[in-house]
């Protein structure tokens, strides 16, 4: 007999207490931790054999709460009405008290709100961003289909949530530096930046 599917309250409260999640996006499958919790950022790193200091996307439920986190210059604003949710992650200015662990050069952060309702929701009940990543061990294919998961991946995460209901893009999201003039395309995703 198979176990029902976490409810949303049980996935918001497997993370507040630090817990990995293994979850379907838009893009691809990623794995994710509470932006509150630094223990379970730490865990995220070790399990995928991430580089320490390689910043990572946070994704988040809506403008408001990316706002929470981050300094929005009116272009990143533009940017973030025209295309969230949706393939686009922003690198803006980080607000302080965030783990340096995730930051990029210069106190910057990515951003994104994904299509996927379920992670729009826990981010929402959770009242935080989802740190998030790929869920394959670093320098492997990110996985499409929850078939393509790492077994050993799915072996450490404390919960896999969601299914292929919807088959994802396969494609990593765009990602768009807006913190320089003019705007830097650092990743060419599924959505074309060509305003600078």
């Amino acid at each position: 007999m198979t176990k029902p599917p976490p409810s949303l309250n049980q996935i918001t409260s497997l993370l507040q207490k630090g817990g990995v999640i293994i979850f379907p996006t838009d893009t691809v499958w990623g794995l994710g931790v509470s932006l509150k919790s630094s223990t379970a950022i730490k865990k995220l790193y070790h399990l995928k054999h991430r580089e320490e200091g390689k910043p990572t996307a946070v994704l988040v439920g809506n403008q408001v709460q990316a706002e929470t986190l981050a300094q929005f210059s009116n272009k990143a604003r533009q940017l973030a009405q025209k295309y969230w949710p949706g393939a686009l992650t922003l690198i803006v200015r980080a607000k302080p008290n965030l783990p340096l662990s995730i930051l990029g050069q210069g106190g910057t952060i990515g951003l994104r709100v994904p299509q996927s309702h379920l992670v729009r929701d826990i981010c929402q009940v959770l009242g935080t961003g989802l740190v998030a990543t790929s869920a394959n061990l670093s320098g492997d294919h990110a996985p499409i289909r929850k078939s393509d998961i790492n077994p050993q991946l799915i072996k450490l995460a404390d919960a896999v949530v969601g299914d292929d209901i919807n088959i994802r893009s396969g494609q990593a999201s765009t990602v768009v530096d807006t913190t320089t003039k003019p705007l830097t395309v650092i990743r060419q995703g599924p959505i074309n930046i060509n305003e600078n």
